[in-house]
């Protein structure tokens, strides 16, 4: 039986966080799972230590076993039981990201068990940015393995509501907290070599690392279109990811070829009678939307299309904070298909983009 912990405030009482806190912390500390807030997307957290309580997290989602899980830690001096090297460069970057929404790979501790690392030699630790996740892992007295708290291959979840429909039951734990500010998972970076590697982009932009750094590369893989053969270094990093139950196609290029690229799909959907949902800029949606009411009876509308913004054009960072929420409301009308605006890729675009590739298993139309 799941137990649910709502804490509705980020800014509450100390005293009240540890007490609201302690039957969960507990939890972990005797190998259960709780799943939990981070700023990036919640999390699904168990001992990263023990064998036995890692393999509830991959129980829980469906996960694939060889896929990595990213280690959660409340203060730097945790490091020490988990890697064997640090190198100068990645403790600039920890000091300039954390806490935060970056993960860095290390060399591992042999005592880390390979079922969080998904077979390989290298282990990958993030310490989040967020009150709730923080305290958590400080009171369990454990470094927590959590991926995202969703079913494998689903929208990683923003929100608390979305942990309960896929976790509901299956975990022992469920922190019911504040939506997730950042909504894109961390950042990943390997810091192994003699320069920092991309495995994952995130809110962390190549560019912001390359300011702390002087330099910053790219894993080939985050493009690659076929990862069958490739074995995950990274979390993400082979699977389908961030998929609805509808089929998704991406859309780029100049907004007035994309607006008429909206209205054909629109016409389709109709003509063809089944329901389309369409995720696209404030700036997008209010011309089309002018357009379909000129020509279409409201309630032909409400049955076949399904609008939702990402946001203005002048602020990305809104849809990446919004993509998995609208992918997860597009599945609870029950959409056939998705056409979604797409961006450039540079700042976080690039981390938007690599989101909906995954999710649209690489059906990317550019116009």
């Amino acid at each position: 039986m799941t137990k649910l912990i709502k804490i509705e405030e980020m800014n509450i009482d100390a005293l009240e966080l540890t007490r609201l806190l302690s039957a969960p912390a507990e939890a972990l500390r005797q190998g259960g799972t709780v799943a939990f807030p981070t700023e990036t997307v919640y999390g699904l957290g168990a001992n990263a230590l023990s064998d036995v309580a890692v393999a509830k997290i991959y129980e829980a989602k469906g996960r694939p076993s060889d896929n990595p899980l990213i280690v959660h830690i409340s203060k730097v001096s945790e490091l020490n039981e988990l890697v064997l090297e640090i190198k100068p460069y990645a403790l600039e970057l920890m000091s300039a990201f954390w806490p935060g929404p970056i993960t860095f790979i290390f060399r591992k501790n042999p005592k880390v068990p390979s079922k969080v690392t998904g077979g390989l030699d290298t282990v990958a630790v993030r310490m989040p940015d967020h009150p709730i996740a923080l305290k958590l892992i400080e009171l369990s007295g454990v470094p927590v393995a959590a991926p995202s708290a969703n079913l494998s291959g689903k929208p990683s979840p923003t929100k608390a509501k979305h942990v309960i429909e896929d976790l509901m039951g299956k975990v022992d734990f469920i922190i019911d907290g504040p939506d997730a500010k950042v909504g894109l998972e961390s950042t990943v970076l390997d810091v192994t070599g003699d320069m920092p590697m991309i495995l994952r982009p995130g809110k962390i932009t190549p560019e912001m690392i390359e300011n702390i750094v002087g330099g910053c590369q790219l894993d080939p893989a985050i493009s690659a279109e076929d990862l069958a053969g490739l074995a995950p270094r990274a979390p993400g990093m082979k699977y389908k990811h961030y998929a609805p139950e509808a089929e998704v196609e991406v859309v780029v290029g100049e907004a007035s070829k994309i607006i008429l690229t909206f209205e054909s799909a629109v016409a389709n959907a109709v003509d063809l009678n089944y329901k389309l949902g369409i995720m696209g800029f404030e700036e997008d949606l209010l011309v089309l939307e002018k357009f379909l009411e000129t020509k279409y009876k409201a309630d032909v509308l409400k049955r076949h299309i399904f609008l939702c913004t990402h946001g203005s054009i002048k602020h990305v960072e809104e849809f990446a904070r919004l993509l998995f929420q609208n992918l997860r409301r597009c599945d609870e009308v029950h959409c056939d298909k998705i056409l979604i605006r797409g961006v450039s890729e540079h700042g976080i675009g690039y981390a938007i983009m690599n989101r909906l590739k995954k999710a649209s298993g690489g059906k990317v139309i550019r116009i």
